[in-house]
């Protein structure tokens, strides 16, 4: 998904100015810092590692 910069982090609320600055992004919208704890708010690690799951619409990536 690409959208305009810039973007700010759904959990902390960080301006993310650059693509580089993007941790996580899902196809429904919701996209993180590289903050390990962002991450953690509205991602999760499935299938020991394998995937990841979005925890706001639920789809694993």
């Amino acid at each position: 998904m690409t959208a305009a910069f810039p973007r700010r982090c759904r959990a902390c609320g960080r301006e993310i100015r650059e693509a580089a600055a993007v941790g996580w992004e899902c196809e429904c919208g919701v996209v993180v810092c590289t903050d390990i704890e962002c991450f953690g708010e509205f991602f999760k690690q499935v299938a020991a590692g394998e995937g990841t799951r979005c925890l706001t619409c639920g789809l694993v990536m």
